[in-house]
């Protein structure tokens, strides 16, 4: 595992025969199942994906949640993070389709601690990262002044001179273990016609609140039209 302060990655993590055993268990369950459409535009990087929540792993793909349970091991040994599946069932496990033109905007995760596995090997697609970049106040993750600390800081300028961009890109089995909440990370345009795939997991400390949880469940789980005007990564806007 190559680690930084902040990002973990691991080649080989899951083999490619079972890599295509789990994307055929999702290919299987979307010949049944509608899959919503995530399209949230910005001006920078939009967010373009499907996804499969938790709710609907736990009910219909239980090899997936069971890669949730072990990976719960392995995030605490690679990390040494006391952290717990998310209680929310929804958040905690996701499966990310994103298509040719999709991309995953700018942003930190509400959660401490994410682990993506990459299904698929795709053009485009990269996850570009900033390992331990953000300045955290003190207060909640997502208060209105945490906001726009972390938005000016998103300026070039600032990436340039205090910033250490990682890329990473898709390849079938590869783990990337990131502190989620202090890593700004986004997700490259995929270009061409196969998918990226791959399974997000999240995890914190046992007593996490996130005060921002039904606006966010809802601008990144629903294919609804998203109307308010704030980014709900931020409860207090």
């Amino acid at each position: 595992m190559r680690k930084l302060p902040g990002l973990q990655i691991s080649e080989n993590f899951l083999s490619p025969a079972e890599c295509n055993t789990i994307v055929a268990s999702i290919d299987e369950y979307r010949s049944y199942h509608d899959v919503p459409l995530v399209y949230r535009p910005e001006g920078k990087r939009s967010l373009k994906y499907r996804v499969i929540n938790g709710q609907e792993i736990q009910r219909r793909l239980p090899a997936i949640q069971k890669l949730y349970e072990r990976m719960l091991a392995v995030v605490r040994s690679e990390t040494g993070e006391d952290v717990v599946p998310l209680r929310n069932r929804t958040v905690g496990v996701n499966i990310n389709i994103t298509p040719d033109g999709g991309s995953y905007r700018w942003h930190y995760d509400r959660n401490a601690v994410t682990a993506v596995l990459y299904l698929t090997e795709v053009n485009g697609g990269e996850i570009e990262a900033y390992p331990d970049y953000r300045v955290l106040l003190n207060g909640s993750r997502s208060s209105r002044m945490q906001g726009y600390l972390d938005r000016f800081l998103q300026f070039e300028i600032f990436l340039r001179l205090f910033g250490h961009k990682n890329t990473i890109p898709p390849k079938a089995g590869l783990l990337v273990i990131m502190r989620g909440d202090r890593c700004l990370h986004s997700v490259t345009p995929v270009s061409g016609p196969r998918e990226r795939i791959c399974v997000v997991m999240s995890f914190d400390s046992a007593d996490a609140t996130f005060p921002q949880e039904a606006a966010l469940d809802s601008y990144l789980y629903s294919s609804q039209l998203y109307a308010a005007k704030s980014d709900p990564n931020y409860s207090s806007q």
